[in-house]
């Protein structure tokens, strides 16, 4: 790819993309100082003051052990759990379309009722805790995954299928060039969106119906008017979907993409 001039200096594409994610992030930040500015501070907090919030948060060893960590082993419990269910149905579901007909109500009920609706009748099923948060999250994480997964393994190329079978393929090498690769894509695709939601959703739960973790501190911060503090925990969850996205999703993308050909 050839470079391209950004405000008179040459750039290669990739760390053009790079400069324009921080010219993004320098406009958010600018956005929240002038609404900061024009509104009072219980309604919308100095980005500073915001700043200032979460620093003090993760300087706490308490907010650590007794909400961070909390919050964190629900929602990778959560995820492994969405992976799990969404990615065993969604491969037998796109090799099997019986299946995905049988399972498709519960997909459609679950990725069409508001989260709202879903915690209410989860804290009724399970009460408050863990078990709540944790398949609450689940629950809607592995549509996403599901629908993709199925979705992708629907879509093999029917001519590269009797190929394999005409020069006798193995098992091993169809699974790995043929249906890892017509995968691979989506199911990353899918883990990004599933991470985030699963993220936002559990903080939902804690703020409705937990005693611990990042969405207790909210509904305590909410309680104290304490806006710094709220508008803090909302962007450490969020830099907990950005951390989980970028270093734990995204190499593993690239290195499945390596092994697949």
């Amino acid at each position: 790819m050839k470079d391209f001039q950004v405000f008179g200096f040459r750039v290669s594409p990739l760390r053009g993309t790079h400069i324009f994610a921080g010219l993004g992030v320098l406009g958010l930040l600018l956005a929240w100082h002038q609404a900061s500015c024009a509104f009072s501070g219980l309604v919308v907090p100095d980005p500073g003051e915001t700043l200032a919030a979460a620093a003090r948060l993760l300087s706490d060893t308490g907010f650590w052990a007794g909400h961070l960590l909390v919050s964190l082993r629900r929602m990778g419990l959560a995820l492994g759990a969405g992976i799990l269910a969404g990615g065993v149905l969604g491969l037998v579901a796109g090799l099997v379309p019986q299946v995905r007909a049988l399972v498709e109500p519960v997909r459609w009920i679950l990725t069409t009722v508001p989260g709202v609706v879903i915690v209410i009748v989860f804290m009724l099923w399970f009460g408050m805790g863990d078990v709540m948060v944790i398949s609450i999250a689940a629950s809607m994480g592995a549509p996403i995954i599901f629908v993709n997964l199925a979705d992708a393994l629907g879509r093999v190329d029917r001519h590269l299928l009797e190929m394999a079978r005409i020069y006798r393929f193995s098992l091993k090498m169809r699974l790995i060039k043929i249906y890892a690769m017509a995968v691979a894509g989506p199911f990353f695709s899918a883990l990004v969106i599933a991470g985030g939601n699963i993220v936002r959703v559990s903080v939902l739960a804690e703020v409705m119906g937990a005693d611990k973790g990042i969405g207790h501190c909210m509904a305590l911060a909410r309680t104290r008017l304490d806006t710094p503090e709220l508008y803090a925990l909302a962007l450490i969850s969020m830099c907990v979907a950005a951390g989980v996205e970028f270093f734990i999703f995204r190499p593993l993308e690239r290195r499945m993409k390596g092994r697949c050909p």
